[in-house]
């Protein structure tokens, strides 16, 4: 019986631990004006990146795949999927110019 106690309160915690927060707008986001020059600038930024990570994102974002769809088509982990985005969104955030994402608080 003590274990069961122990076993849900310890549920209870971890399910009220992680909240989501809303915000108005996702942290950075590409400019809502975003034109040929623009474009071209995010390209440049993505033939930077080594060709998996580059994959990745571009059947994520471009290709609007599912983290499964994008392993299945790539042949690699759910998990690859997640990291390699994670990074590459990252590496993206260093080549681009500050001025062409949006900050959460403008």
């Amino acid at each position: 019986m003590r274990r069961v106690l122990v076993t849900t309160q310890t549920s209870w915690a971890r399910r009220f631990s992680f909240r989501e927060q809303v915000v108005a707008a996702p942290p950075d986001t590409w400019r809502e004006d975003t034109g040929p020059a623009d474009r071209l600038d995010l390209w440049r930024a993505l033939t930077a990146l080594p060709a998996r990570m580059r994959a990745v994102l571009v059947l994520r974002f471009y290709e609007d795949l599912s983290e499964a769809a994008t392993a299945e088509l790539l042949g690699c982990s759910v998990g690859t999927v997640k990291s390699q985005t994670s990074r590459g969104l990252a590496r993206l955030r260093t080549h681009l110019p500050a001025d062409d994402l949006v900050e959460e608080n403008r």
